[in-house]
């Protein structure tokens, strides 16, 4: 830690606070619990590596979720996003905390883009699948029958999703996939059903 160099004059002089690059310094000893986002980083550019392996990351991405007001399920899915973001830079590159929180922040974004983008396809789909008011159970038999045509792996999470009523977290679970490889099998799922549907 660089020490400001107090004038004399005595104590009124020694309560200045430090300027420029002395301000920026953090010490090395910081702990995780008392430091600011941005202190706790600003010490030195971390490795790829070292922030896989830090609890800090997942601190900055819940942060930037719960900024972004994405519902805290969902928040596991985001710091796995940053994660893989981490993953595919390489782990000797060197980034600093700003580089991070961008990442968390577009991440966060696309997430928000995803769910809403699904939930207008489901509620398209939905409402050829399923009418509410007056449900036609010679138009479930034909989708149902359309949905037996999918392949063997979207078939079967048809059946969970629409036939069974399971959540998408639930259907991750019963399957052995993550979050990201269930929301990918419902987004293909949508669409072949949709041009079945046109077709």
């Amino acid at each position: 830690m660089i020490v400001p160099r107090v004038p004399k004059g005595g104590a009124a002089c020694r309560s200045m606070k430090p300027t420029g690059s002395e301000a920026l310094r953090v010490p090395e000893a910081a702990s995780w619990s008392s430091a600011t986002p941005t202190a706790a980083a600003a010490s030195r550019a971390w490795t790829v590596a070292e922030w896989l392996e830090s609890p800090y990351l997942t601190r900055v991405a819940f942060r930037v979720a719960a900024q972004f007001g994405i519902p805290s399920q969902d928040w596991p899915d985001l710091l796995q996003e940053l994660r893989l973001a981490l993953w595919k830079a390489g782990p000797s590159l060197t980034l600093n905390v700003t580089w991070v929180f961008q990442t968390a922040n577009h991440k966060a974004i696309d997430l928000i883009r995803i769910k809403r983008r699904l939930r207008e396809e489901s509620l398209v789909v939905e409402e050829h699948v399923v009418s509410p008011n007056e449900p036609d159970p010679g138009l479930q038999h034909l989708l149902h029958a359309r949905a037996d045509l999918l392949p063997r792996r979207l078939r079967e999470f048809y059946s969970l999703r629409f036939r069974e009523g399971l959540s998408q977290r639930e259907i991750a679970a019963r399957l052995g996939l993550c979050r990201g490889s269930t929301r990918c099998l419902e987004r293909r799922c949508l669409r072949m059903m949709k041009g079945r549907l046109a077709g």
